[in-house]
């Protein structure tokens, strides 16, 4: 039995390369900027996390800096626990206290 025409067309238009198809992926995709932020607001939390198992972590800090907006968190034996400033402060001024 013949297949009918669409399924012709549809199978020409993906019988093309693996690498064309990954191209098109790749030019194609959309940005997910919330996405981004949340893995790397936990790829920095597990890295806090392995950081406080090494030798002498409690003499450590530990700063990082949401670029584009007006946050950041600072853990250092410097600066109080559970507090949240709403201070303004610059990048070295935060590099500052972390040292």
């Amino acid at each position: 039995m013949r297949p009918s025409c669409s399924r012709t067309r549809n199978w020409m238009l993906t019988g093309r390369s693996m690498n064309e198809a990954l191209m098109e992926a790749r030019t194609s995709a959309v940005l997910d900027a919330e996405g981004a932020l949340v893995d790397a607001d936990m790829g920095a939390y597990y890295t806090w996390l392995n950081l406080t198992r090494l030798t002498g972590a409690d003499q450590g800090s530990f700063l990082v800096w949401f670029e584009g907006r007006t946050q950041a968190l600072l853990i250092s034996p410097k600066t109080a626990r559970g507090v949240e400033s709403q201070d303004k402060v610059d990048l070295n001024q935060l590099i500052d206290l972390a040292r």
